[in-house]
């Protein structure tokens, strides 16, 4: 039994004359978190439709539990559980009956599905909705009610693209924490998301993704600790005057400044003329590594 769940090799996808993927290479080792990361288009979705068996590659290879997506699609599609970007629920089910005759119909028995589908309306926090029809429902609440159709079939392997788009910050932690768990106890996860915070948060390895190519991938750490700064100071760029800035990121009337040290963020600091002009002082994250590796090692539209 191989040790990876996921592992696709220069996969490959075009659309008529367009490239939707131009060279996906990565791997997700079994009972672990990866994040597809990166901008809307950046062959994110593509990967998980290939990956899933709904889509054929044009070119590479892709195994899901050591099984060719394309020759084994039947056996893999017994083992995972997929959650499309933009899934909408059927809104003449109540969340309870969507998360039971889902079960249902992935061979679930109807008595368990039903015990199943009333555990997950507590761990979801729908109890208080869990007998609404999906018309009453809020747009939060439906997204919930999606997540836990995908999670509560206690698949192998779960693929879930975009998953917390549009929730607010409690669900998304609700969410959040529910997956680690699922992946503490051996499900493998792969989420795509083009928020860096989450990806972040949650993941035991990231996969950055740019015009349709596999950047880098390793863990969320390991990919910030390549950046050569270790600060970011944003601060509103009217009154700077004279003051020189190391690397930034010209965002119009506000700069974000890179730091190789405390001791340069600080002197940055203390060089403006009005504190007021600073309007966040952090550490760097996946978001500045992100457009340090896809720029080749620089930041982009560098100004000062």
């Amino acid at each position: 039994m191989t040790d990876y769940a996921i592992n696709t090799t220069k996969l490959c996808k075009k659309y008529g004359s367009t490239w939707g993927l131009k060279g996906s290479t990565f791997k997700v080792k079994r009972g672990e978190l990866a994040v597809l990361v990166g901008p809307n288009g950046v062959g994110k979705t593509t990967t998980v439709r290939i990956l899933t068996t709904f889509t054929k590659p044009s070119d590479g290879k892709a195994e899901v539990l050591g099984m060719d997506v394309t020759r084994d699609y039947k056996n893999i599609r017994k083992r995972i559980a997929y959650l499309p970007q933009g899934f909408e629920v059927n809104n003449n089910l109540t969340p309870m009956e969507s998360v039971k005759w889902s079960l249902v119909a992935k061979g679930c028995r109807l008595s368990d599905a039903k015990t199943r589908s009333e555990k997950w309306m507590q761990m979801m926090g729908l109890e208080k909705c869990q007998n609404r029809v999906g018309w009453t429902l809020s747009g939060g609440e439906k997204r919930k009610v999606a997540v836990s159709m995908t999670l509560a079939t206690d698949a192998e392997v779960v693929f879930l693209d975009e998953p917390t788009t549009g929730l607010d910050v409690e669900a998304r932690h609700i969410i959040w924490k529910i997956i680690r768990e699922l992946v503490s106890n051996g499900t493998t996860v792969l989420l795509t998301t083009h928020d860096m915070e989450e990806g972040e948060t949650i993941a035991d390895s990231a996969v950055l993704m740019n015009h349709g190519k596999t950047v880098s991938q390793n863990t969320p750490q390991s990919l910030v600790n390549v950046l050569p700064y270790k600060y970011r100071v944003t601060i509103e760029k009217d009154g700077l005057g004279e003051v020189k800035v190391p690397e930034a990121i010209d965002l119009g009337d506000r700069l974000i400044i890179y730091a190789q040290s405390d001791e340069e963020a600080r002197s940055l600091m203390a060089d403006l003329s009005d504190e007021s002009m600073i309007l966040s002082v952090g550490k760097v994250g996946l978001e500045d590594a992100y457009l340090y590796l896809i720029n080749n090692g620089e930041m982009p539209a560098c100004s000062g």
